[in-house]
């Protein structure tokens, strides 16, 4: 059977109905100011989202006491309890959100997320610290998937690869003022003198309160009324069923789902155990906790410091270029830099610099490439369910990598998780590599046929 070629962004014609914003042509009925609400929810969502990870070993330390020993287990089940339990809520709330629309279901996760970082810190036991995780979860299975829905419901073909690459950019720069201003403040709060686990808390409520105003705001600026892409009311299973049934017909699918199952895993395992690295090396040689948690925040800063400055570029080669040979790219470097920082025995060496840099660049390669690809590869008519199934894949990989990211990262060592990532990508590199060389063939065989 031969391998049909989907239509490059460059040969889509742009509906001058829609608005037109320097290169980028959006969808009829979006305004300026939907957009900039788009843009904003992508800097202010991961924000949100990232610091959980990124300061829980400040609550394990501080505040529960859990001994070092059982952290990195410890981290991995509730992360990976956690994706589980999002896996089976957020086929609801994509279906519900074609019922009532983005911007109601997108302001309900983010008020999920401001109600559990406000009771985080006020865990005094590991089942109530679970529990509130739930919490966090339910948010991050509404939130994120709106914010994916929004950014491919708004922008024609043509302009799929730049704008994917521009919320991205915006994305790097909430992480990025996560990792340089709410990273840093609990040790801030401490320099004033403030007790180390209140210190914590104050930091946890500081975000509660950032979430609370971003979803009032994001409610207000997002485009109203439904849209229509899945109409058919059904259960996370038959959603499931059917987005597996289109990745069996296009095999470019079913590499974008590994991709997200890749991706998503890649993301978590850096806001994850990047820091527990950092804090547990610090604290090992007399840094305080707070310190280290800063240190941390610089190299997690140069990595998405180099995926912001990269950001659009890969946006444009996504445009440019077959969009199955850019995601080989992105995942190309993934590889390298996953590998560099598996392969790195101190996180404060010279050498963790340009690692970093690595890291990042194919992170957010990979997370664009991804997106552009199933974009553009899913059908119309049931975009909203592939785009469910693509986070539903997401959801599986932040799983695995926290479950097992957290067990190799105390049985075998702190970088047994990168390397883990390393090897992922290298073997999805090997599979996109080899779908695109049939692709080739394929259109060589058509060629010579005619």
């Amino acid at each position: 059977m031969s391998t049909v070629q989907p239509m490059s962004a460059s040969s889509t014609q742009p509906d001058p109905a829609g608005l037109k914003i320097g290169p980028l042509w959006f969808m009829p009925g979006y305004t300026a100011g939907n957009l900039a609400t788009v843009n904003f929810a992508s800097f202010c969502v991961i924000a949100a989202i990232t610091f959980m990870g990124f300061a829980q070993p400040y609550v394990l330390t501080e505040i529960l006491h859990i001994p070092e020993a059982r952290q990195g287990t410890f981290t991995g089940n509730l992360a990976a309890a956690a994706e589980i339990f999002q896996l089976m809520v957020v086929g609801f709330f994509g279906a519900w959100s074609d019922r009532v629309g983005r911007r109601l279901v997108f302001g309900i996760g983010i008020a999920l997320i401001a109600l559990s970082y406000f009771l985080y810190p006020l865990a005094s036991s590991e089942p109530q610290l679970v529990i509130y995780r739930m919490i966090f979860a339910m948010g991050c299975a509404a939130a994120p998937i709106m914010m994916s829905a929004v950014i491919q419901d708004s922008v024609q073909e043509a302009s799929r690869g730049k704008w994917v690459a521009i919320n991205s950019i915006c994305t790097a720069f909430g992480v990025l003022f996560m990792a340089l201003f709410f990273a840093r403040l609990p040790d801030m709060l401490v320099a004033r003198g403030v007790e180390a686990s209140l210190a914590g808390r104050y930091a946890f409520w500081t975000v509660a309160g950032f979430c609370t105003v971003t979803g009032l705001l994001i409610y207000a600026g997002l485009k109203k009324g439904v849209t229509a892409i899945d109409p058919d009311k059904v259960s996370v299973w038959s959603k499931l069923g059917a987005g597996l049934k289109i990745a069996r017909d296009n095999p470019r699918v079913a590499v974008a789902y590994g991709a997200a199952f890749i991706g998503r895993g890649d993301l978590v395992i850096i806001t994850t155990f990047l820091s527990l690295w950092v804090v547990q090396y610090g604290t090992a040689g007399g840094v305080a906790t707070a310190e280290s948690l800063k240190k941390a925040g610089i190299l997690f800063g140069i990595v998405q410091g180099s995926a912001l400055l990269w950001s659009y570029f890969m946006g444009l080669l996504s445009d440019r270029l077959n969009r199955l040979t850019a995601l080989g790219l992105g995942l190309a470097i993934a590889t390298l830099g996953y590998t560099g920082m598996g392969l790195l025995a101190n996180p404060f060496s010279p050498m963790a610099i340009p690692t970093a840099m690595a890291l990042g660049i194919g992170e957010i390669s990979v997370l664009i490439a991804a997106g552009v690809l199933v974009g553009q590869d899913a059908p119309i008519r049931i975009r909203g369910t592939v785009i469910g199934v693509f986070s539903i894949m997401g959801s599986a990989g932040i799983a695995f990598a926290t479950l097992v990211g957290g067990i190799t990262f105390d049985l075998i060592g702190p970088t047994a998780p990168f390397l883990m990532m390393g090897l992922l990508n290298g073997l999805l590199l090997i599979a996109a590599v080899t779908l695109r060389r049939k692709e080739l063939l394929g259109s060589e065989s058509l060629l010579g046929s005619e």
